[in-house]
């Protein structure tokens, strides 16, 4: 029965190209078309699918492009609009902002895509965040608390949101809450 069937394909993997400033160019662009990046995760992709290219094509050398991506591609694609760490910080702050996460949690997400202190203190602007509205949208997005459609240990929702970056003194008063008081807090 099994001496009838074709043989499983094997699975192989794409061989990268060979990296060339146009090879660079057009596949920064493709990514950027697609993906919104600062300019540190930007480059982190980059050196990523540069190395890539290089473990299949051994004899290319790494620093010229390098200095190409840096030097000539950021600040093109900067001066066109491609990358703008500034926009960036502020669409991902209002993106996590929406998630209901705590502000600590937007800030620690901010870092981890490459973005420095500064530019999340001038451009992503947390001093207006409020951790309870954050964590009320955060329970009825997650069905928590008063959202809940069955009933849930306490604990575990506790857990939940102690695992989003909500203090526990935020995390139990939003889930305490009754519905009434969640809907006059986020009318606000």
């Amino acid at each position: 029965m099994d001496e009838d069937r074709p043989p499983k394909a094997q699975s192989k993997r794409k061989i990268p190209k060979r990296i060339s400033e146009s090879y660079l160019r057009n596949s920064a662009l493709y990514y950027l078309q697609r993906h919104p990046a600062s300019v540190a995760h930007f480059l982190t992709v980059m050196d990523r699918k540069m190395k890539r290219s290089l473990r299949a094509h051994p004899d290319q050398v790494l620093e010229p492009f390098m200095a190409f991506l840096r030097e000539k591609l950021v600040p093109d694609f900067q001066r066109l609009g491609f990358l703008d760490d500034a926009l960036y910080a502020a669409g991902l702050k209002n993106s996590l902002t929406r998630k209901g996460l705590p502000k600590a949690e937007i800030k620690r997400r901010l870092k981890t895509k490459g973005l420095g202190g500064e530019t999340i203190d001038e451009h992503a602007n947390l001093d207006d965040h409020n951790d309870l509205n954050a964590a009320l949208i955060f329970i009825r997005r997650k069905k928590l608390g008063a959202f809940a459609t069955r009933e849930k240990d306490p604990q575990k929702e506790l857990g939940s949101m102690a695992r989003y970056g909500f203090s526990y003194d935020i995390a139990s008063r939003a889930l305490k809450m009754d519905m009434a008081e969640i809907e006059d807090l986020l009318e606000d």
